[in-house]
């Protein structure tokens, strides 16, 4: 008797979170049910010491990829917003080919973004603060201005309780300082954009149809995005998409609007 059988692949998928954003976002509303047990996630600022020192983005990505490696290549490499220069780098660490790279209204940081941070994270803080108040670390270098912003975040954080100890007020704010460290390296200047693979983007999002492999617009805001599966049918047909399309500069162009 003859038959065509299913060959099931069954490496790993990662996901790169944000784990203390608000509102958070995740992928687990929008994947495969059959990827659930089989993800592994990769929370960004969570590397080593990010809130005390601003390592490029290529080192980043040589770390996460020796952490995913004990669990083996995976499929496919999930990002969104501002992680996803490190996903593109992450996925030229990884061995092997044929792993997609799917990320959902990506973000690069602009010289101007780290203040911006800053200025939010401090009137999270404290919102009597005016904006005069908080330091410009715009156009600083990248430790002197993780360094500058820590002492003005520990600061407010010690007006409040004198008597706090620092190494208190050193973790009081770690989760912020993190942030801001990896915002500052992924806002280090570059010479182009980095090129994704398959980018998916809500109504209020936009990329270049020539800086990824394909790019499909939907007309779901960002709450319904990340937090329905509406796109779950699309998630399926990118990852079972021939993996000869993400050779980008290799093949014939393969952006198309969906």
């Amino acid at each position: 008797m003859s038959g065509s059988t299913t060959t099931i692949d069954a490496r790993p998928v990662v996901v790169i979170e944000f784990g203390n954003e608000i509102p958070p976002r995740s992928f687990d509303p929008v994947l495969p049910p059959e990827l659930y047990e089989n993800r592994l996630r990769i929370d960004p600022l969570r590397y080593p010491q990010l809130a005390e020192q601003v390592p490029d983005l290529a080192a980043q990505a040589r770390h996460w990829a020796a952490e995913i490696l004990a669990a083996g290549s995976p499929r496919a490499v999930f990002a969104y917003c501002s992680a996803a220069e490190l996903a593109t780098l992450l996925v030229d660490e990884l061995p092997g080919s044929g792993i997609a790279l799917i990320v959902f209204d990506p973000a690069v940081p602009g010289p101007g973004t780290p203040q911006e941070l800053l200025l939010d994270l401090a009137l999270g803080m404290d919102d009597t603060l005016a904006p005069s108040e908080v330091p410009d670390i715009t156009g600083l270098p990248a430790s002197e201005a993780l360094r500058l912003a820590s002492s003005f975040l520990r600061s407010l954080v010690t007006r409040a309780a004198p008597d706090l100890d620092d190494e208190i007020a050193d973790e009081l704010t770690e989760g912020q300082r993190a942030w801001l460290g990896f915002t500052l390296s992924a806002a280090a200047e570059r010479s182009a954009q980095p090129k994704l693979g398959r980018v998916v983007l809500s109504t209020d999002s936009e990329w270049a149809e020539a800086d990824a492999c394909s790019v499909h617009r939907t007309e779901l805001n960002v709450r319904d995005l990340f937090g329905t599966p509406a796109v779950t049918p699309l998630v399926a047909e990118l990852l079972s998409a021939p993996a000869a399309e993400e050779a980008l500069g290799e093949e014939e162009p393969c952006s198309r609007t969906s």
